[in-house]
């Protein structure tokens, strides 16, 4: 007889439930958890006005506290947060929600929340693509990215999906180690921590993390939480959002005042979702709207609409922990884009926030690298590089966009317009030579993840001619209307 996978199995049971799919109605309350144990004790009072949903419908709650809301067995039941409140339990706030696969629905849910003061200005932490393989990528991500998270000042982390590497026995591991965090984090589901089953992807990350899809509010500011990861085909996927999210999100916006901020939180970049069009539409009447997202594993932001501008945060992993160690025997992992390893910061303030681009284990003023012809030796040994001007210069303006304006001088000069074009990143170029020659890797390294593809936010200038022999300074700005401003300084030598 022909053996069968656990994961096999597992995927006939889920497939076997989806048949069995039953609707029914779920009764709960939301109570003040005074004592703060996440759990339910004698004259522990109810809460009234809390939203709660199950990730289609809206209820609120009765002045006991109590609720009523239609659901079936893949559903996810949470309050939506209100401003000025906590989940308790869990460090992870949608892990304290209700996924109702693994729960009894006959009984009464019980959901507790804390009251608690959120300052008017707060930090948060956006981190794309951990996405750990085994046991070691977890302590590359431990030595790095976590270790420099356990140590900021950020008040709370999103986790922008793909935890994992497809091991998604490995979600629970996770779950411990982000709850070992001193800050609260909220978690996004990514393309790599689904089940390949088309209703029921997000079983296993649920049965884990309590809701994929979910709402939340902090110090104002109004926080959604999608799942759009849209399965095709046994394993395939696209960027979709499903009219139940569409209708959640619809129901959601209706209970938000429109001169508030909303951040939107997803895996696969807005800009790359089928139907976007329907979600920027429900959109439109609020003042501003923040999308944060990760995915590509490069840095890239774009205006979506004259209120709406996307994050695309890049990945704290890098290109899969790929490429040479360096000296603490971490992988460099340098993205296609150019980018090292990252996350952003974010600081909101007023009903308005500032980003930040922040390299791991790098100084926060690092916002680009810069390319000087005739600098390094070694690009003359690098074919893409060989065939640019001996006076050009590159700058790779890691959180730049499209609207980006740069610029550079040189000493006390004028400034000059640099433009933006498309070319591979100078460090990727030399590390992709590398890898073809036969350089790299080197022993317990692994070949780095990069292709000759360009990078998206990349300007190009040129030196002023007859400079005088000797040292000079250059001084790059990259500037936008939105309030992005970086710049770096770079010294260089004319023979």
């Amino acid at each position: 007889m022909k053996k069968i996978s656990l994961i096999a199995l597992f995927q006939l049971l889920l497939l076997s439930a989806i048949a069995q799919t039953k609707y029914f109605n779920v009764e709960g309350f939301i109570y003040l958890d005074t004592n703060e144990n996440g759990r339910f004790d004698e004259k522990e009072k109810g809460l009234k006005g809390i939203p709660v949903s199950n990730g289609d419908t809206i209820v609120i709650t009765n002045s006991k506290g109590k609720f009523v809301i239609p659901a079936d067995s893949t559903a996810s039941i949470f309050p939506i947060v209100p401003t000025g409140f906590e989940n308790t339990g869990s460090k992870i706030g949608n892990a304290n929600f209700i996924f109702l696969g693994k729960q009894d629905t006959a009984t009464t849910l019980a959901l507790g929340l804390k009251r608690v003061k959120q300052p008017s200005a707060f930090r948060v932490g956006a981190i794309g693509d951990l996405q750990v393989s085994n046991q070691q990528e977890i302590s590359y991500a431990n030595h790095t990215v976590l270790s420099e998270l356990a140590s900021s000042n950020i008040d709370f982390n999103i986790f922008l999906g793909d935890l994992v590497n497809n091991n998604i026995k490995d979600l629970p591991t996770i779950r411990h180690i982000l709850e070992k965090l001193p800050t609260k984090s909220w978690t996004v589901a990514g393309n790599h921590d689904r089940n390949f089953v088309p209703d029921f992807q997000q079983h296993t990350f649920n049965m884990d993390f309590g809701a994929s899809d979910y709402a939340f509010n902090y110090a104002g500011v109004h926080f959604i939480v999608l799942n759009d990861i849209f399965a095709v085909g046994a394993k395939g996927y696209e960027g979709r959002l499903t009219e139940k999210q569409l209708r959640f999100i619809k129901n959601d916006l209706a209970l938000v005042p429109k001169e508030k901020l909303v951040v939107i939180s997803q895996h696969i970049p807005m800009v790359s979702v089928k139907n976007k069009a329907d979600l920027l539409s429900l959109l439109e009447p609020y003042r501003k709207v923040l999308i944060l997202s990760g995915h590509t594993h490069k840095a890239t932001r774009h205006h979506l609409a004259p209120n709406v501008m996307e994050i695309v945060t890049g990945a704290s992993c890098g290109n899969w922990w790929s490429g040479e160690r360096n000296w603490q025997g971490m992988p460099v992992s340098l993205m296609q884009c150019g980018s090292p390893r990252n996350y952003y910061i974010l600081d909101f303030e007023d009903d308005d926030y500032r980003f930040h681009f922040k390299g791991i284990g790098l100084d926060p003023s690092l916002q680009m690298t810069v390319w000087i012809n005739g600098q390094d030796t070694l690009s003359q040994h690098i074919p893409s590089l060989q065939e640019l001007k001996t006076n050009d210069v590159l700058a790779n303006v890691y959180a730049a966009s499209d609207e980006t304006l740069v610029k550079m001088k040189v000493d006390d000069g004028e400034w000059i317009s640099m433009k933006k074009t498309k070319i591979i990143d100078p460090n990727v170029a030399r590390i992709v030579h590398q890898n073809k020659t036969g350089i790299y890797p080197t022993v317990f390294s692994r070949k780095a993840a990069l292709r000759t593809s360009a990078s998206p936010h990349i300007w190009q200038g040129e030196l002023p001619e007859n400079l005088s022999s000797g040292i000079h300074q250059l001084t790059i700005e990259a500037v936008e209307s939105s309030g992005f401003n970086v710049s770096a300084k770079q010294t260089f030598f004319v023979k």
